[in-house]
């Protein structure tokens, strides 16, 4: 049995919180055994995650003091776990190379974020490639991602593996007319609306502000967008100036994710920058026509527009024009959804994700173990 200590810097709302949620919930639990440590807070994953009877380590209450560093190093002490697995900056930057000084366990990097220059910027570079010093392996979350880290912080390609993240498709599929009729009726939105829905973090990347011009353009649509950041204040206000809100809502945090799919017509996407984003591989497992921004990985996601629509970011009449399609096409909307949960099933599974990582837990501990460590 391989015990495994999967480090992240909080569990609220976001895509490498969903994405270690897959993992833990889709290994095969006659060969690996995990538990979850948030360096700090708990947030609805923690729930989530324990609900699929993994134990949830909360090492501290809040981010400052950083009483967590104490706390990990007694939890890897008293536990001896074969792997540490860390995800997102602070536990990379903190967490692990504290563990590789004091030489506990195999140190695992994924890195889920987009492979752009642009969105990572200059000062980044540096302390991320420090910190990869204390890696025995770098999971790269798309082949994006991987050339960012060959080129931008001179990581050895054999030291990378690329694993996609993986979406669990029992979970997440297309729902009954039923079942979106409740869904609808919870959120108190009429039966008949169109309703274009978009998930993620509310921060400048995932440019959410590109909704209220379309919401303009399209007066005709509901739009929900579920999430929390720092740009819900402006939102709110952009949303309030513009009149529109009794179409254009602000759900907040969204606990049940499956569930908000299930009220869409179709999903958008406008970030400027991504890796992998977990919410479109939702959106296309829950049978959704998908319309996003044209960066590299939604790119290979969408096979290049074969499962999928395509716009620039900075456009918003792209985005319009092609909504407009899947609005007044039914044929072409069926399609997109319909394609979008075949490419999932194909490319996406979280039980194929979870089984190529713990392949590359075994061969790192075998490799761990030639050496003498």
């Amino acid at each position: 049995m391989i015990r495994v200590l999967h480090v992240i810097d909080h569990l609220g709302l976001g895509g490498a919180q969903s994405a270690v949620l897959d993992l833990v919930r889709n290994r095969d639990t006659s060969q690996v055994d995990c538990e979850v440590a948030a360096m700090h807070g708990r947030g609805p994953f923690a729930e989530a995650i324990e609900k699929a009877g993994i134990r949830v380590h909360s090492l501290s209450v809040k981010r400052w003091p950083p009483s967590y560093l104490g706390s990990f190093v007694r939890l890897i002490r008293r536990e001896r776990y074969d792997i540490l697995h860390f995800h997102l900056q602070g536990a990379n930057w903190i967490a692990k190379p504290l563990a590789a000084a004091l030489g506990y366990g195999v140190r695992i990097s994924h890195d889920h974020a987009s492979g752009d220059i642009r969105f990572r910027g200059m000062r980044s570079l540096l302390p991320d490639a420090l910190a990869h010093f204390g890696s025995d392996r770098i999971i790269a979350v798309s082949p994006g991602v991987k050339d960012f880290l060959m080129r931008w912080e001179a990581i050895a390609p054999d030291l990378i593996s690329v694993v996609s993240n993986g979406i669990d498709t029992e979970v997440f599929q297309p729902p009954t007319s039923e079942q979106r009729l409740k869904a609808r009726k919870a959120l108190g939105i009429p039966p008949h609306a169109f309703v274009v829905g978009t998930m993620g973090r509310l921060a400048p990347e995932k440019n959410f502000r590109l909704l209220v011009i379309l919401a303009k353009k399209l007066p005709e649509l509901r739009f929900l967008i579920a999430g929390e950041g720092p740009e819900r204040h402006s939102l709110e206000g952009l949303i309030r100036s513009a009149d529109i809100g009794d179409r254009v809502r602000l759900l907040g945090q969204v606990d049940d994710r499956a569930g908000f799919y299930t009220a869409l017509d179709a999903f958008v996407l406008p970030s400027l920058f991504e890796g992998l984003p977990m919410a479109l591989l939702e959106a296309m497992a829950s049978g959704l026509p998908c319309v996003c921004s044209n960066l590299p990985d939604i790119f290979t996601a969408l096979r290049g527009g074969k499962d999928g629509l395509l716009c620039c970011p900075e456009e918003p009449e792209s985005f319009v024009s092609a909504i407009s399609q899947i609005i007044h096409n039914k044929q072409l909307a069926c399609f997109f959804g319909n394609a979008a949960r075949q490419r999932c099933l194909a490319a996406f599974s979280a039980s194929t994700s979870a089984a190529t990582m713990e392949g590359i837990y075994r061969a790192e501990l075998l490799f761990a173990r030639r050496q003498g460590h």
